[in-house]
């Protein structure tokens, strides 16, 4: 091989080639920092806390992360390769469906993602495969590229939506319940006492949110009701 064609192959190695081997990797480093975010919520994650769970110091992660927000986008994107994809067959809302369902349990299992990927982030591989899928269910329909990803991204919303307000009825503490109660018999809300009582006393939440992605795709275009 000529000698500038040995240099500029030279170019193309990854650094780790010349000089130390890295001792970390993002890859690792978002592992390590869903882990914390998993076990002590979101707040307890930062480029400080990761180094001292790996063992290193910040600025040794600094070489891998350039911010938190860094971190972040990492992060989203390590747990979106959850997805499980090469089952999606059908129609394209069933389709949807799916993702959507598998979106919601994903969400349920790091309870700190669903406020997460509500604010803007720089997609990685993991969450580009999704968009790729999501957009692959949408072949067939007549809408828009655009049309397409802003209904993929209020598919996120409504899902991110929706498993917050089931976290926060999970972890809510009873509040006021006598005070409702005695207003409520006071006979002064006869609608609001019988909307409560025409409630089932157990809701269906799978059967809740199938029914929300559902109408919502109906009015996307999605299909046709």
């Amino acid at each position: 091989m000529p000698k500038q064609e040995k240099q500029e192959a030279g170019t193309n190695l990854d650094h780790s080639a010349r000089g130390p081997k890295p001792a970390h990797s993002r890859e690792k480093i978002a592992r390590v920092a869903v882990e914390l975010a998993d076990e002590r919520g979101l707040d307890a994650v930062s480029i400080r806390a990761v180094a001292q769970q790996i063992g290193a110091g910040a600025a040794s992660i600094y070489r891998y992360v350039d911010s938190s927000d860094q971190l972040l986008d990492l992060m989203v994107d390590r747990v979106s390769g959850e997805y499980v994809f090469d089952e999606l067959t059908g129609s394209p809302e069933g389709q949807l469906l799916e993702l959507a369902a598998q979106g919601r349990a994903i969400m349920h299992a790091h309870p700190w993602l669903a406020p997460l990927v509500q604010t803007a982030r720089v997609p990685g591989p993991h969450t580009l495969r999704y968009l790729e899928s999501a957009l692959n269910a949408l072949t067939s329909t007549a809408l828009s590229g655009t049309q397409k990803l802003q209904t993929i991204a209020m598919l996120t919303a409504i899902t991110s939506a929706f498993v917050i307000n089931e976290l926060s009825q999970q972890n809510a503490q009873p509040r006021g319940v006598t005070e409702v109660q005695q207003a409520l018999a006071s006979g002064q809300y006869p609608l609001l006492t019988a909307a409560f009582l025409q409630g089932a006393t157990t809701v269906d939440q799978d059967e809740v949110f199938g029914s929300l992605i559902g109408n919502y795709l109906r009015g996307a275009g999605v299909f046709e009701a």
